[in-house]
């Protein structure tokens, strides 16, 4: 048996994982798909009830955006990282950086554990904490 074959029964296996966790005992078949090796040859086959074909709907769905979008990085394996946009993270750095530490004064004060909450505000705003809570 080759590496494709191999594939495919463990294509086979987790279809078959998915319509068990994701049915019902007598849910009817929405959809039956048959699994074939690259020369045609029958591995098998696995009805999905309606949630798990939709779910490997959805999944196959968020794989072909991800390929089409990068298809150099698909092609090579690699696991998608989106970019992130410079000008959201630099909203981000200003609105923790306009956040002042008096800002949490109230919380520290109006806090049922008043000093709890004073170790936690020492260590947000010094760095320092002796360990205790």
């Amino acid at each position: 048996m080759d590496a494709n074959d191999q594939t495919a029964l463990r294509l086979l296996a987790e279809l078959l994982r998915l319509n068990s966790a994701g049915s019902s005992d007598n849910a009817a078949p929405a959809v039956r798909l048959t699994i074939r090796s690259a020369t045609g040859e029958y591995i098998g086959e696995v009805p999905l009830s309606l949630k798990p074909a939709q779910s490997l709907t959805d999944a196959v769905s968020a794989v072909g955006d991800y390929a089409e979008a990068m298809p150099a990085d698909f092609k090579a394996g690699q696991t998608p990282v989106p970019d992130l946009d410079p000008a959201l993270i630099a909203d981000i750095e200003d609105h923790f950086a306009a956040i002042s530490p008096k800002d949490f004064l109230d919380d520290v004060f109006g806090s049922p554990d008043a000093e709890a909450s004073l170790a936690a505000y020492e260590r947000l705003v010094t760095g320092e904490w002796d360990g205790d809570l």
